[in-house]
């Protein structure tokens, strides 16, 4: 098994590009500054959840980057042993 390094981060990166993107979307009338573009229409800042939603995801890309790091140094080491409890639990899962 081969594992590119270099999708990890392309993935990281294109991960938070798209969360930043998310944070420009206009919602229910408003403008990307978060004003209201009608008097009286309801306004909703997503801006802190998006924030929030994008750090949660750059933590868990850099997790699985650090994982699979690990198992690719145990492997080229040639102590990596699988657990077949594990593969099937994974095969099975929903």
């Amino acid at each position: 098994m081969r594992i590119q390094e270099g999708s990890l981060t392309d993935q990281v990166s294109s991960t938070a590009s798209r969360a930043a993107e998310s944070q420009r979307i206009e919602v229910n009338g408003s403008n990307a500054s978060g004003a209201p573009s009608t008097a009286g229409a309801d306004h909703v800042d997503l801006s802190g959840l998006a924030g929030r939603i994008s750090q949660g995801m750059a933590a868990l890309a850099h997790q699985s980057a650090a994982k699979v790091s690990q198992l690719q140094q145990s492997y080229r080491a040639g102590s990596y042993q699988p657990s077949a409890e594990d593969i099937a639990r994974a095969m099975t899962r929903p």
